[in-house]
């Protein structure tokens, strides 16, 4: 239970403002401080079936805390409804069936985390979740027929949650903890290394989206796929590294959206589309850096979608092994009598291939973020 306090305790300081570098050996201490006052005794469960936290109770204990002036109300305000957010959307993934049990607590754990350190970044990896969620119903019957194993919902495990969100929701974190608020590229003060986290979060997610929305969609191809590292080998629908022309638009689109996303939610970007002033704490961003936002993460999500899923397509025609039943007439997960290797080695799982490229992607665009933000 201490460390479980421990734990609910690091997750409101890093939806904390911490302008500036915080070592982790203060940030435990101020975590042990939170878990030990008794003020926190009766907010000991952030389990998704029992949240039931009011922001003026909240709000009354934490401000009796030695580290009360360095959490604002809008931040604990966001915490909790981040909190009950994640809690509806798992909630829902796991009746529908998109999500298992298993898929749903992890689902609920990274969107509460993801939602603490930002709207825009929560709503981003909401909107992966959720188009991803819809187009897995697209076709569900034919995919059905194609893939062992495909169920109308998709349903997710944890291994799939954790793979397509955890590194960039660790990004997201890092961010908050060392640079601070969120905020348009080129704004922070602690260099380049805010704008690089941003970065790298859009591309994960674009990467994710890109992977997500070709496999979807581009096993609906009335063409026959191509294999990425023999492109004149037509291989069944279904198998891992084969592309279409549509799968590679729909990774493009995929990976763009969420940069789109991204950019139009950067804090003070809406308010700048509307025809009347807010007051200066809810302050528009001028037009300019709107649009320079907009066009950098629209980039970077085009690159991390379409990009990313040709690398997720290599790896998986050469290091993740695919299987296809003559009988059956479908891709199946392993061999068999009548099941052949049509396809790559045994190496990686498929959440491991998806580590590897949405890892790759993010790196990337950490490490080339000062030439990306100079471009525009």
């Amino acid at each position: 239970m201490a460390l479980f306090k421990l734990a609910a305790s690091i997750f409101l300081l890093a939806s904390s403002p911490a302008y500036g570098f915080t070592s982790p050996t203060t940030l435990i201490a101020r975590s042990k401080q939170i878990s030990n006052s008794n003020n926190l005794s009766h907010h000991n469960s952030f389990f998704p079936s029992k949240i039931a936290i009011s922001a003026t109770t909240t709000s009354s204990s934490l401000s009796a805390l030695p580290i009360s002036s360095t959490i604002p109300t809008l931040d604990i305000s966001r915490t909790i409804i981040g909190l009950l957010l994640a809690q509806k959307i798992s909630n829902s993934g796991y009746k529908k069936q998109s999500l298992s049990k298993s898929g749903a607590i992890s689902a609920f754990l990274v969107a509460s985390f993801s939602l603490a350190t930002s709207f825009r970044n929560g709503l981003t990896l909401l909107a992966f979740y959720w188009t991803s969620s819809k187009l897995t119903r697209v076709g569900s019957k034919i995919k059905g027929k194609l893939e062992e194993g495909h169920t109308e919902g998709g349903e997710r495990g944890a291994s799939q949650v954790f793979a397509c969100s955890l590194i960039a929701v660790l990004c997201a974190c890092v961010r908050r903890i060392l640079v601070g608020n969120d905020g348009p590229l080129l704004s922070t003060s602690v260099g380049l290394l805010g704008d690089q986290l941003t970065l790298a979060y859009v591309a994960f997610f674009a990467c994710c989206a890109g992977d997500t929305w070709a496999s979807e969609l581009g096993v609906l191809s009335k063409s026959k796929p191509r294999l990425i590292i023999k492109p004149w080998k037509q291989v069944p629908p279904g198998t891992n590294g084969g592309i279409s022309f549509v799968g590679l638009a729909a990774s493009a689109a995929g990976g763009t959206l969420m940069g789109l996303i991204h950019g139009v939610l950067v804090p003070g970007g809406i308010a700048s589309m509307l025809p009347f002033n807010l007051p200066p704490m809810l302050g528009a961003i001028s037009s300019a850096a709107l649009k320079k936002e907009v066009l950098i993460l629209s980039l970077v999500g085009f690159i991390g979608g379409f990009g990313g899923s040709l690398l997720d397509s290599v790896l998986g025609a050469t290091i993740q092994v695919t299987y296809y039943d003559d009988v059956e007439e479908k891709i199946v997960k392993r061999s068999g009598p009548n099941a052949k290797r049509v396809g790559g080695l045994a190496f990686l799982s498929n959440e491991m291939v998806n580590v590897v490229s949405t890892a790759l992607s993010a790196l990337i665009a950490a490490l080339t973020a000062r030439s990306l933000l100079s471009i525009m």
